[in-house]
């Protein structure tokens, strides 16, 4: 009933800024001259082909909103002393591994994009830039949206350039206010709420910086546990709405599986669960597979594992094997060791080594490998 009415709130919420945005342009754009005679008849034709080019150009201006978000971030990051790491749209991201440029898979549930920057070493720990880099998507969805009002409200548009050009200044104000406006989606912070935490709480832009120092490390290959010891924080979660202390939490726990530290590793991935439906979902459905197979590594009960072990985390590990290659290393030891299938655990560790290169995180997957090897 929860999910229900969230959905339903959800919908309602964005019919409203839709509408919203929708009045905001037409008046913006009215001249006063509009001069509707009741007489006149209504042009069907006309009414479907403008509605149908305004969905085609709803979905084109969306996906191109998205592009110039993500590089607006990138913009905003460079302007402030970050380097680029990836550029995602959709499932297709660009890698940067140090040496080139390779395109890649990867997806993050709620979310339509994501520009991951590194620090340079010109950042330091006592002045972290933060505003322009998470800024700068929002900044150019307004931009862009305010240049198209302006061309609506100036110009003599036919009706292929105006649908085009109200898509634009549409998907510009709706993704603004979806980025802009302090949200978290699914567990993940949006733009507007990570400035809003990082403002606030200036301890928390340390671990703002390390996650990335880590992903950066991570895309060249390296693995958690050759990392510099001072970039985590062995930090209890007590509010799951501190983002960044979650995140660092769950970063801990993989570096402790690195180590094979697994039993103090499935003791924080059980101390996260106990927040139960209050653990954001991706959260949950991340720490999860990992507790499955630390379980499974350690104790090994098998009603435990029975029980986290549910089709939804089923589907969702299977799913995400093919970006995370720690979800091959829980896929090998669910079937090894508790199904005692060797023939499909070994399909698992093949794919695995199959697909080492194509991973945005070679760093993890190498350690997948390794614990792979360690259940064998």
């Amino acid at each position: 009933m929860k999910k229900l009415l969230k959905i339903i709130a959800g919908g309602l919420g964005g019919m409203v800024i839709g509408f919203g945005i929708v009045w905001l342009i037409i008046a913006l754009i009215d001249n006063g001259e509009t001069n509707v005679k009741e007489d006149k008849d209504i042009d069907w034709m006309l009414m479907a082909a403008s509605m149908a080019l305004s969905m085609f150009f709803l979905v084109i201006c969306g996906i191109l909103q998205t592009i110039l978000h993500e590089a607006g971030h990138l913009l905003g990051g460079f302007a402030t002393g970050y380097k680029m790491l990836s550029f995602r749209i959709f499932k297709y991201v660009l890698v940067n591994n140090g040496e080139c440029l390779r395109w890649k898979r990867y997806n993050i549930s709620g979310t339509m994009g994501q520009c991951i920057m590194v620090p340079s070493e010109k950042i330091k720990n006592d002045n972290i830039p933060y505003f322009w880099y998470n800024v700068g998507g929002v900044a150019v969805n307004v931009l862009l949206a305010v240049v198209s009002l302006i061309v609506l409200r100036f110009t003599d548009l036919g009706i292929i350039s105006m649908s085009f050009f109200l898509m634009l200044t549409f998907t510009g104000l709706f993704l603004a206010l979806m980025n802009g406006l302090p949200l978290t989606v699914n567990g993940v912070s949006n733009d507007g709420r990570n400035i809003i935490i990082l403002a606030r709480k200036p301890e928390m832009r340390l671990h703002f910086l390390n996650m990335m120092r880590i992903a950066g490390e991570m895309s060249g290959g390296h693995r958690l546990k050759d990392m510099p010891g001072e970039w985590f924080t062995d930090e209890p979660v007590k509010n799951v709405k501190d983002y960044f202390i979650l995140s660092s939490r769950v970063t801990y726990m993989s570096l402790l599986e690195d180590k094979g530290n697994l039993d103090k590793a499935r003791e924080i991935a059980e101390e996260l669960m106990t927040f139960g439906k209050k653990l954001p979902q991706i959260f949950a459905l991340e720490v999860g597979t990992e507790n499955v197979m630390l379980e499974l590594m350690t104790t090994n009960r098998r009603d435990i594992v029975e029980k986290l072990w549910n089709k939804q985390l089923q589907r969702y590990t299977s799913a995400n094997s093919k970006y995370s290659p720690m979800k091959f290393a829980v896929l090998y030891a669910v079937e090894l060791i508790h199904n005692n299938n060797k023939e499909k655990a070994e399909t698992y560790r093949q794919k695995l080594e199959k697909n080492m290169d194509n991973f945005t995180m070679p760093g993890e997957a190498k350690t997948a490998l390794e614990l792979i090897t360690r259940i064998a």
